[in-house]
């Protein structure tokens, strides 16, 4: 039996060091030569003052940051004076074996997060970077924030143009009807957040007496935790992103606020391209709405014909079930544009108030082609390009320019063919006033199955009986896309 007593307590951390393998035969192997017994266990209790050793024992603490973490403990023994020095020995070792764990436990944390980030954003940008609806990226990123980070209550804030409120774009656990509803920025949390131009990191609300009375919320507990973090792209506020909430109520850490500054950039840079694609669409739509005006200006009484066509095939398509906006976008274009080729036909033969030669008919006849030609070298239109050849197809199969029939037909070539011929015959022209809306459509109804597909038939006429009863002062606002 040795003479001494030498106890070890240890942090969790090292545990498994000092128990096991070569640290643990070398710390046994030292206790020996100095003729002690070693015990070590788990330091359960690192409240160093409360436990003082009586006077018999000496104890050498484990600090970890200026913290004490365990201690050696000895039993005093004059005949044993190298005892103090193993024990200081013994702290020290266990102390660098505790700064190397966390070392080791920190670095690892780090490349989980990094791997975690890098999955995360692996996943969501192909998805994120090809919308250019911003509610559509909104609702992803809330959802993805909600299940990465275990909360029930997050939102996505965008600001107004003037910069003065928020609206909700998208969200998850907000009581019904806030979705755009606008929030003051002024006296927020948002404002700080905005205003601090950084990531605003709240464990317990209770302890900032000064952002306790800027909660709008109505939350299950007064002590919740919260993140808000600016939306930010090329040094353009946007929003926020904002979090709170958490299952089982845990704090937010620093990998959750890594995780968040990395969806927040993801979301800030979508949400900027959608803002660019607005600018540039309503670029685009304001040189369309100019080539049609040109075309229309070509012959006094097509005044505005382009638009009026264009708002009709939108209504008639909606009316068929088509809602998807790029869908609308095409056949909106396709109706401002269908006439376009007419600027390559001479002014004598478009307003020419006799009957036309068969020779000046086939030039007519042109615009359809001369059209698609002009429009073929635009990227992204080659759907429009198709349905502004094809708008004078039969669906009998004896138009122009291929004499294509049936559901062959682009869809939104059958919509323009009869919005055209509605508003040729409820317009102005040189040689007959303009029709009734109820003779109109008559005359569609008797070409319903020969000239024009049935189906755009039927939903054209209850599109105009519509508008007839309740007539717009304006054609219908362009489709865009874009941050609102």
């Amino acid at each position: 039996m040795s003479s001494a007593e030498l106890n070890m307590c240890c942090p969790q951390l090292v545990m498994e060091h000092m128990h096991t393998g070569k640290v643990h035969n070398a710390v046994t192997t030292l206790a020996q030569l100095a003729g002690a017994d070693l015990t070590i266990r788990n330091a359960d209790d690192t409240n160093i003052e409360a436990n003082k050793p009586d006077n018999d024992n000496h104890r050498s603490v484990i600090q970890y940051r200026d913290k004490p973490q365990g201690w050696v403990q000895y039993h005093a023994d004059d005949n044993l004076k190298q005892l103090p020095k193993l024990a200081s020995a013994m702290a020290s070792l266990t102390e660098h074996l505790l700064e190397r764990e966390m070392a080791v436990g920190s670095l690892a944390e780090g490349l989980m997060t990094s791997y975690e980030e890098l999955d995360l954003f692996y996943t969501l940008f192909p998805t994120v970077s090809t919308k250019t609806d911003p509610r559509e990226i909104a609702e992803v990123l809330v959802e993805e924030t909600a299940k990465t980070l275990h909360c029930k209550r997050v939102s996505i804030m965008i600001l107004d143009e003037k910069k003065q409120c928020y609206r909700v774009l998208a969200s998850r656990g907000l009581p019904d009807g806030f979705q755009d509803v606008e929030i003051p920025i002024a006296d927020s949390f948002a404002h700080r957040a905005m205003s601090q131009d950084d990531v605003m990191v709240v464990n317990n609300v209770n302890e900032h007496p000064d952002l306790a009375g800027m909660s709008r919320g109505d939350y299950k507990s007064d002590s919740f935790a919260l993140v808000r973090v600016p939306l930010k792209a090329q040094g353009q506020a946007l929003g926020l992103l904002s979090v709170t909430e958490r299952i089982g109520d845990p704090e937010f850490t620093a990998r959750d606020r890594k995780l968040l500054e990395g969806l927040s950039a993801m979301g800030a840079s979508a949400l900027l391209n959608c803002h660019l694609h607005k600018s540039v669409n309503k670029q685009m739509m304001s040189t369309i709405h100019a080539l049609a005006t040109a075309v229309d200006a070509k012959d006094k009484y097509t005044h505005d014909h382009a638009g009026r066509v264009a708002s009709l095939c939108v209504a008639t398509a909606r009316e068929l079930g088509i809602t998807k906006p790029s869908e609308l976008r095409e056949i909106e274009l396709a109706g401002l544009l269908h006439d376009i080729g007419k600027i390559g036909i001479p002014d004598a033969i478009l307003t020419k108030p006799q009957q036309l030669t068969p020779q000046e008919y086939k030039t007519i006849q042109s615009h359809t082609h001369i059209g698609a030609t002009i429009v073929q070298h635009v990227p992204g239109l080659e759907n429009v390009t198709k349905a502004i050849r094809h708008h004078h197809e039969r669906f009998d199969g004896l138009g122009y320019p291929d004499n294509l029939a049936g559901e062959v037909i682009p869809m939104a070539s059958a919509i323009i063919s009869v919005a055209d011929t509605y508003d040729a015959l409820t317009s102005d022209r040189p040689y007959r006033k303009a029709g009734s809306v109820d003779e109109a459509v008559a005359e569609l109804t008797r070409c319903r199955g020969t000239q024009f597909n049935p189906n755009v038939v039927d939903a054209f006429i209850r599109v105009a009986y519509r508008e007839a009863k309740e007539p717009t002062s304006s054609p219908m606002p362009p489709i865009s896309i874009g941050v609102p």
